[in-house]
């Protein structure tokens, strides 16, 4: 699901961005100690497929949207930690280049 901008107050945003900050730092580090240099194409593939499949609205009541699958194949397919940055990737480009979603609200669309 997408939530756009001023859907949600500013605190609440921030309050997840900081919940996703410590989160975003822990699959850095995991994701660069475990996925090898073979399986890193494998991941952009993965996050094209994610953003592919999330282009697929659904709509909800409240103006947002809900998405299929998401980032569950990749979360199978090279683990919960690639899962992480593969959504967060394409929910940042939904929300630069299509306005689905917010800027604000990335954080919370993360999570």
């Amino acid at each position: 699901m997408h939530i756009p901008d001023n859907y949600l107050s500013p605190s609440t945003c921030a309050a997840f961005v900081a919940v996703m900050l410590p989160i975003w730092r822990r699959a850095s580090l995991k994701v660069k100690n475990e996925l090898t240099r073979q399986k890193i194409p494998l991941l952009g593939v993965a996050t094209a497929f994610s953003f592919l499949i999330m282009m697929f609205n659904i709509p909800l009541p409240g103006r947002t949207t809900g998405h299929a699958i998401r980032g569950a194949l990749v979360a199978i397919l090279l683990g919960p930690y690639s899962a992480v940055f593969a959504v967060t990737i394409a929910v940042a480009i939904q929300a630069l280049f299509f306005g689905d979603g917010g800027i604000l609200t990335l954080g919370v669309n993360c999570f």
